[in-house]
């Protein structure tokens, strides 16, 4: 198997036999996805030179990658993971109040979203993830996508009820009113905002409750919205008046994956907050370990889930409604184990890895061996 790649090449025993070949990521600008698209072309092309010609090429065109691969590999199966379309309520503008009178400068969407197109017209099939992202392209180019989960190993990440922890800040343990919040970067795009404007109450209502914040501080992450000081968490945290025990709550940075696990099998509660954007491995994983969510109306989890049945569902901007499903979940252990293994059984039945394997050889097969054209419209 062969790869083509910015990124440096995986490494362990997985990937044993893979060959990388490697290329300069363009400085960015307005073309950076035109010029990456050439880049690979010419990756490409100088490997069929060499007499490389793949029976099935696999790409996730949302960078741009994929352009110029039918123009390469002429007849050789394609397939793309086109990932998202882009919209302004994926970065909340409609969707958040606090952006309002906010404008998009130089719709920034166009280029992304003509790339995804060309690539998914370009290709013989498409996927992508889950039914929100699915959802997120208008009718013409969805009907060319097909639901494939990426899948996760359910056999390394499962429920332990007598998870235990210890971190350079606090010990937590399962069973304890431990709330749980993972993003790449902590920022207002995953719910941040309203969950600092809902720990008030909950901190004053519990006041054993300890909320845990994993990811990077400082990163503003994907959403347009700049923090007016250090960071959005000091933001959010700078409001609470001196009742709030700051003592309870927890910025943990990155954590080690298997370390994250751990704290996610002694969440009581896991905050799935979103903008109507890609859906968050870390929730799935947070699932997987039977850890009950919360979740707002519009998030890319949503369409997933039924409230009061394999989750709570509370409005995006309601900090009230969702300081009460905290408490909710925190006061009632039958309600969470409930909603704990329902989200569990959700991702066994719909994100379980051997059956995306399986899903994924079914696609793959239609194309081995046969050169075939393009689909086209």
């Amino acid at each position: 198997m062969s790869a083509i790649g910015a990124a440096d090449p995986p490494s362990g025993e997985a990937w044993s036999g893979l060959i990388h070949y490697g290329y300069e990521v363009p400085e960015p600008s307005s073309l950076t996805m035109l010029r990456r698209g050439k880049i690979v072309g010419q990756v490409c092309r100088k490997l069929q030179q060499q007499g490389l010609m793949p029976d099935l090429v696999l790409a996730h065109s949302g960078w741009g990658e994929a352009l110029l691969l039918r123009r390469v590999w002429g007849n050789t199966p394609i397939i793309v993971m086109p990932e998202l379309w882009g919209s302004p309520e994926a970065l909340g503008i409609g969707f958040d109040s606090a952006l309002d009178g906010k404008n998009l400068e130089g719709e920034p969407f166009l280029l992304p979203n003509l790339v995804s197109e060309l690539s998914i017209v370009q290709a013989n099939a498409a996927f992508v993830a889950s039914r929100s992202q699915l959802n997120s392209f208008p009718p013409s180019l969805e009907n060319r996508l097909t639901l494939l989960p990426e899948g996760l190993n359910l056999s390394k990440v499962q429920p332990n009820r007598q998870a235990t922890v210890d971190l350079p800040q606090t010990h937590v343990k399962a069973g304890e009113p431990v709330v749980t919040f993972v993003s790449r970067q902590l920022e207002p795009l995953r719910g941040l905002r309203q969950i600092l404007q809902a720990w008030p109450k909950v901190s004053k209502e519990h006041p054993q409750a300890q909320l845990l914040f994993i990811g990077d501080e400082f990163n503003n992450g994907y959403g347009v919205e700049a923090p007016n000081g250090e960071s959005h968490l000091q933001d959010g945290m700078a409001l609470w008046d001196e009742q709030v025990d700051r003592k309870r709550v927890h910025h943990l940075g990155y954590l080690k994956h298997q370390t994250m696990l751990e704290v996610l099998q002694c969440s009581a509660c896991h905050l799935a907050l979103s903008y109507p954007y890609t859906l968050s491995w870390s929730v799935l994983e947070a699932m997987a370990c039977a850890a009950p969510l919360v979740t707002n109306v519009g998030s890319p989890i949503e369409a997933e889930l039924i409230h009061n049945q394999s989750c709570l569902v509370v409005p995006f901007e309601d900090a009230e409604a969702l300081a009460a499903a905290i408490l909710q979940l925190l006061n009632n252990p039958d309600q969470r184990r409930k909603l704990g293994e329902a989200g569990r059984n959700i991702v066994e039945e719909r994100f379980n890895l051997q059956t995306s394997l399986k899903q994924y050889e079914q696609l793959f097969h239609q194309f081995q061996g046969n050169n075939v054209p393009a689909a086209h419209s």
